[in-house]
């Protein structure tokens, strides 16, 4: 009896479901991203050869100038302590839109008195806008209110002190003093990036831990 052969059929799939899915994930990907803001001013930092890993940070920023900047990294806070800063300058008036502005800044650099006009900036006009610094003088030293107001939402924040190499070193003193005497901080950690031949230098900096 002779034997029946069974035609071959070349085996076909569907990919519709699975380019599908792909456009989903890449959908999801690009609207839940979060690309690193530019900072507020460009800091030269210095070398280090020991390094731990921050998170849950207030940072403060001396620039070249000796400009100071003060920052943080979680949303949430920076609410927070936006409200306890307007509850004790009632004088400062700020709309919805403002709010949302500062909320979505890592980093500022400019006055209580300069806050409502600089938050009412749009996004082109904040980019070329530059930032004069808070201030940190004995009279008027804002830096420290910032910093104490921060202590009262999140007590366990962490401080990181980034300065240029090239910063005045008085600035320098003043701000840790400041940190040291008008926010009771007395754990201050140092960014600087790693030194090396073999490292490369980058604005990812690698914090020391100090302690003043």
């Amino acid at each position: 009896m002779p034997k029946i052969k069974v035609p071959r059929k070349s085996t076909s799939i569907d990919m519709t479901a699975m380019c599908d899915v792909s456009f989903l994930l890449l959908t999801f990907f690009m609207l839940t991203s979060k690309f690193r803001p530019p900072e507020a001013v460009p800091i030269d930092l210095p070398n280090s050869r020991s390094q731990i890993k921050l998170e849950n940070i207030m940072t403060i920023s001396i620039d070249k100038e000796g400009k100071v900047y003060f920052g943080l990294n979680e949303t949430t806070t920076r609410a927070e302590l936006l409200q306890r800063i307007l509850d004790k300058h009632p004088e400062i008036k700020l709309d919805n839109n403002q709010i949302n502005t500062f909320r979505g800044l890592d980093q500022i650099g400019f006055s209580l008195a300069e806050m409502p006009a600089v938050l009412a900036l749009n996004p082109v006009e904040f980019k070329n806008y530059k930032q004069n610094g808070i201030p940190i003088d004995s009279l008027n030293n804002e830096l420290g209110e910032w910093g104490f107001q921060t202590r009262y939402v999140d007590d366990k924040l962490k401080v990181a002190l980034k300065g240029d190499k090239s910063t005045n070193i008085k600035v320098f003193n003043d701000v840790i003093n400041t940190i040291t005497e008008k926010m009771d901080i007395h754990k201050i950690n140092l960014i600087t990036t790693l030194s090396g031949s073999s490292q490369k230098k980058s604005t990812e900096a690698e914090p020391t831990e100090i302690t003043n």
